[in-house]
């Protein structure tokens, strides 16, 4: 904003001579208004530095990552399947795919969701989620130890020869009942939240400690909303290949 200059309005004779007490008296008026709308924009930045320290002062948040469950989405499959085969033969992971993704690749497969999509295309899609759902029934009939079904509402499948889910009445779309499932495994605590105020060696300033949290939960997903909405619910989020590379899963 422009600085306001506030001019010295001399109330000498002259001014008296020249424009008589009815100048003098708009003189001061002006004089006045322009040392409250000073007084105002003083006001005014103070608050706005005010905010800024209180940002300042906002505690950071620390994420500890030990990567024991991996969350993939639907696409995670179309694109990725190979990969995530890998990933579950290494047994270094748990592979926790929510019901949602099955049922949306149930109805890829059986071609009930490509309607948006060209023509070959829509059979390239619907073949890949078909050579999936294969992949996983042979995978839950095993009986394989690195593998579960996760339903919205948090409950584990050991099978998904009946994989029907009934989500009405759940809040979101289907991002979000991924999401949900990535949450099961956020055991955070209000403790962990409570401040812990600390003074400095060299300051007398009181400062906040980062939040710190465990994440054992990887979302897998190349889709930008959903790796929006993981950040900012502190869900760590990678796309298949860069943690395939991080897992130095060959």
């Amino acid at each position: 904003e422009e600085d306001v200059v506030i001019e010295d309005f001399e109330e000498d004779s002259e001014a008296e001579g020249s424009g008589g007490e009815d100048d003098i008296r708009e003189l001061r008026a002006k004089k006045l208004a322009l040392a409250r709308k000073i007084a105002e924009q003083q006001r005014r930045q103070e608050k706005i530095q005010a905010v800024l320290e209180d940002q300042s002062q906002m505690r950071q948040m620390e994420l500890e990552i030990r990567p024991l469950f991996l969350v993939p989405d639907t696409n995670g499959f179309i694109d990725h399947l190979a990969s995530l085969a890998r990933l579950l033969e290494s047994r270094k992971y748990i592979l926790v795919v929510p019901l949602i993704v099955i049922n949306e690749l149930d109805g890829l497969a059986k071609g009930q969701e490509t309607d948006h999509r060209a023509g070959g295309y829509a059979r390239v899609v619907q073949e890949k989620a078909r050579k999936s759902i294969e992949f996983l029934e042979r995978r839950f009939e095993s009986r394989d130890s690195c593998l579960r079904a996760l339903t919205s509402r948090g409950n584990e499948l050991e099978s998904i020869a009946f994989r029907s889910e009934d989500i009405t009445g759940q809040l979101g779309n289907n991002d979000d009942l991924i999401l949900s499932c990535c949450l099961h495994y956020c055991k955070d605590k209000a403790k962990d939240f409570m401040p812990t105020s600390k003074v400095k060696s060299c300051s007398l300033t009181p400062t906040e400690e980062p939040i710190r949290l465990l994440r054992e939960v990887v979302l897998l997903t190349d889709d930008r909303n959903l790796r929006v909405k993981a950040l900012t619910r502190n869900v760590p989020v990678r796309d298949i290949p860069a943690f395939l590379t991080w897992a130095q899963v060959g």
